[in-house]
């Protein structure tokens, strides 16, 4: 791979590029682009039980949250008087 390629990239970047020079099917495409998929499932994941933590928050206290209504009632634009 060409070194200057590495200057706007980040290694993980350049990875991928070397995978994709050496022609992947259509198949092997789609395979890498779920694995791709998965990974940042699972990086977002790590990141919310992190902040939860962090935050003293349980999976009952988040369940228990997503129920509650929090939203204010919509009262409308005002009327343009003519």
């Amino acid at each position: 791979m060409d070194a200057s390629l590495q200057m706007p990239f980040n290694s993980a970047q350049v990875e991928i590029l070397k995978l994709f020079s050496q022609g992947l099917t259509d198949q092997q495409t789609e395979e890498l682009r779920k694995l791709l998929i998965e990974f940042r499932f699972k990086l977002l994941d790590e990141h919310v039980v992190v902040a939860a933590t962090a935050k003293g928050m349980t999976a009952k206290s988040i369940d228990e949250a997503s129920k509650e209504h929090r939203r204010t009632a919509y009262e409308g634009k005002p009327k343009r008087e003519k």
